[in-house]
């Protein structure tokens, strides 16, 4: 009798000891709704072996956009800012408009279907008139670059992932017009990938004869962008070294007549610059600059050069191109004032601080623009010029319009012109990229 009690209990707490592993085991509880992942949200666990101790966290993975995707944009207000006064625009958009009322005033997002999108930018970024295969280009490079941006939002608040301003791309400024609308249609869903991903597909306006790397700006990393790796355009040789400064001197002051864009009017072009003038480019941008830059714009520190408030370095004594970048860019400029020295770093910041927004512009045509808050571009020389063995300012020799990175539209344009289909003009400024078509 005691034998078989004992077997009863000893076979109870068997029993209860399995329901209580049950309970406690990970993994045993059927998921509910609210525990799964939103719809098109995709997690991956690292298949490597983490140490043991660590905590694994999922890393996200992007899902490329499929053909009937919709991108968000935020419309600048006229003063170039984000809130606009009311909510009435200038133009009409299509898609759907939200508006977010704010203190300062209304913040308005477009949410459009991409290649609806693409039509509104394409026209806005090269002119309609161009040869189709260069327009048909544009329209693939404009829709890799737009399925980049797409992997974040610009602005998260609004969850907007570009504006239709420059620092993207250009968008609604000129209607729909026939001719591109026709190059996003027969190109639709066509993106650039690199390996498998979508590149990052810049490009400008007209080469000096060479193109350059993502290393001009602060964040770019040339390593992570073997696509954009800077060429001679044109049927010009190749083996001269652009970063030599002699090397560029030469390069620069004069015309190749292999080179693709050799009459187009900002081929070359030439500037006078006062010291007067860069000083009041350091007074009205270094401050602004430096606060959006790790190491964009330094002051000389002893033996170093950090990053610091700047307001002023007094009068400007001289201006000095320290380095250069592949394919002969500027990528570090030199300030020496009475009160400091700066150094400027990165095509943008140096274009800045070179700005005439009084001067003139002397183009390779012969005629004359009037000067703005950047320099064209960043592939130039200087030279003193002296009042009484005094420097008083710099005459400036330079080449092309834009940053330099990626695909010239004017040296598609051409390409296009001597019979290159636009997949051939995408291989000739982006190396070993794919054409591949969004599902």
């Amino acid at each position: 009798m005691y034998r078989q009690r004992l077997k009863q209990k000893t076979l109870l707490l068997v029993v209860l000891f399995g329901f209580l592993i049950f309970l406690i085991m990970p993994g045993t509880r059927k998921e509910s709704e609210q525990d799964l992942p939103e719809e098109g949200e995709r997690l991956e666990i690292p298949k490597e072996e983490e140490e043991e101790g660590t905590v694994v966290v999922p890393e996200e993975v992007w899902e490329m956009p499929g053909a009937d995707a919709t991108i968000r944009v935020l419309i600048l207000a006229e003063d170039g800012g984000i809130y606009h006064e009311g909510k009435e625009l200038m133009r009409d958009y299509p898609g759907e408009l939200q508006y977010y009322e704010e203190e300062q005033g209304w913040v308005i997002v477009n949410e459009v279907p991409l290649e609806e999108y693409l039509c509104r930018v394409v026209p806005s970024e090269m002119p309609s008139t161009y040869a189709k295969e260069a327009l048909k280009a544009q329209a693939v490079c404009a829709r890799t670059y737009a399925v980049w941006q797409m992997r974040e939002y610009a602005y998260p608040q609004y969850e907007a992932h570009v504006n239709d301003s420059v620092s993207y791309q250009v968008y609604n400024q000129i209607g729909v017009q026939e001719t591109t609308s026709q190059a996003v249609e027969e190109t639709a869903g066509q993106i650039m990938l690199y390996e498998d991903g979508p590149v990052k597909a810049y490009y400008f306006s007209t080469s000096c004869g060479s193109t350059t790397d993502e290393n001009i700006w602060e964040k770019g990393d040339r390593e992570q962008t073997p696509y954009i790796a800077g060429r001679r355009v044109g049927e010009s040789g190749s083996g001269r070294d652009l970063t030599d400064e002699d090397t560029f001197s030469e390069f620069i002051r004069k015309k190749h007549a292999g080179d693709l864009e050799i009459s187009e009017p900002w081929y070359r072009w030439s500037c006078y610059i006062p010291l007067e003038q860069i000083q009041k480019n350091v007074e009205k941008w270094a401050k602004i600059r430096a606060e959006r830059s790790q190491d964009g714009i330094l002051l000389e520190d002893g033996t170093e050069y950090v990053l610091e408030d700047v307001d002023t370095i007094g009068a400007v004594e001289s201006a000095q191109i320290i380095a250069r970048n592949t394919g002969g860019v500027v990528q570090e400029l030199l300030l020496t004032g009475e009160k400091g020295t700066l150094k400027v770093r990165y095509e943008y910041n140096i274009r800045l601080m070179l700005g005439i927004p009084d001067g003139e512009i002397h183009k390779n045509d012969g005629t004359v623009a009037n000067g703005g808050n950047l320099l064209p571009s960043g592939y130039f020389v200087m030279e003193p010029v002296q009042e009484d063995k005094a420097v008083t300012g710099y005459q400036i020799y330079g080449g092309g319009l834009g940053h330099g990175a990626g695909m010239s539209q004017n040296g598609a344009r051409v390409l296009a012109e001597e019979g290159y289909g636009y997949d051939g003009i995408l291989q000739y400024f982006y190396h070993e990229i794919r054409l591949a078509r969004l599902e």
